[in-house]
């Protein structure tokens, strides 16, 4: 008898632990995977930017697709020559060529997908990148997305 009680207090306590265990391990899981799922991709950044403030006005980032990325600024438009992104750092590294008048320049930079409608960006060209934002280093921008417009069609020619 004392032997069935203490084998069943046991197996309750194991019940018990394994419980515990497995609760942890779930909550472990769904941690892990969200901080994956809020890694940003490549597809967060295409679109239209336009760069805020008057420290740049009429500056942009138009991101068509991966071949298709031009850069405006001072009423310039240069095309991307090349480029590499790496969103596993943080903030994200976006580092690109354009070709200048005589040369090719290689900008560094950092930017960090703030929303679905910002991206926070800091250019460095001829310095060395930090690990994050920095106010003596580069120069510092926020783009805004710009709503795409939608394809109209003239209701004007209807058949009658």
């Amino acid at each position: 008898m004392w032997h069935k009680l203490c084998y069943s207090i046991c197996e309750q306590f194991q019940v018990e632990v394994m419980k515990k265990v497995c609760v942890l391990v779930g909550v472990f899981i769904l941690s892990i995977l969200q901080v994956f799922s809020q890694q940003k991709k490549f597809r967060d950044i295409v679109g239209s930017w336009k760069v805020t403030g008057e420290q740049a006005s009429g500056a942009s980032l138009q991101i068509t697709d991966s071949t298709d990325i031009v850069f405006t600024y001072q009423g310039e438009k240069k095309k991307v020559l090349d480029y590499n992104i790496d969103f596993s750092k943080s903030p994200a590294w976006f580092d690109f060529s354009i070709s200048d008048t005589a040369s090719v320049v290689k900008v560094k930079s950092i930017m960090e997908v703030i929303n679905d409608n910002m991206i926070k960006w800091q250019l460095f060209i001829d310095e060395d990148r930090p690990d994050h934002f920095s106010s003596g280093k580069g120069e510092l921008f926020y783009l805004i997305k710009e709503k795409p417009v939608p394809n109209t069609v003239s209701l004007s020619n209807k058949v009658q």
